[in-house]
């Protein structure tokens, strides 16, 4: 595993934005659009994190305050910077942003195998299945981390 150099985790600027949408496509097949991402940039700019080197976002994440918990929108690493650490980096910072004080939760495709197994590995667990959830009709696993 090659390591990456100098990674800087940080909060978004208006100015990350065309790469975090790249990457948003990139990432999944039905990504949300630029205007939901600069809302949410707007409305928790504590909790849009992206981790880059060189001047390059390899990777972003962001965080929902929602009444009982907080919810991972999204969370995407380049595909060739991928099992580095970036995502458990960006992760990290969340925590130390949110103080930890709530539960975190996030919805991910049953089919989405390589995404379970790294929430598992950074303490979430499967709490319960919405079938359907996706338009093209796949299940989301609903998964927490207290």
């Amino acid at each position: 595993m090659l390591a990456v150099p100098a990674l800087e985790v940080r909060r978004v600027l208006p100015g990350d934005m065309d790469e975090v949408v790249e990457l948003e496509k990139a990432s999944f097949d039905d990504p949300y659009p630029r205007y939901f991402l600069e809302q949410l940039a707007a409305a928790h700019p504590d909790t849009f994190l992206v981790a880059s080197t060189e001047g390059e976002i390899l990777g972003y994440t962001v965080v929902d305050m929602w009444e009982d918990h907080d919810h991972l929108i999204s969370i995407a690493v380049h595909s060739e910077w991928r099992r580095r650490g970036i995502g458990r980096r960006l992760l990290l910072a969340l925590d130390a942003a949110l103080g930890n004080r709530r539960p975190m939760r996030l919805e991910v495709r049953r089919s989405n195998t390589e995404a379970i197994q790294f929430y598992l590995k950074n303490g979430f667990t499967k709490t319960r299945t919405d079938e359907g959830y996706y338009q093209d009709g796949e299940d989301a696993l609903i998964m927490e981390r207290a």
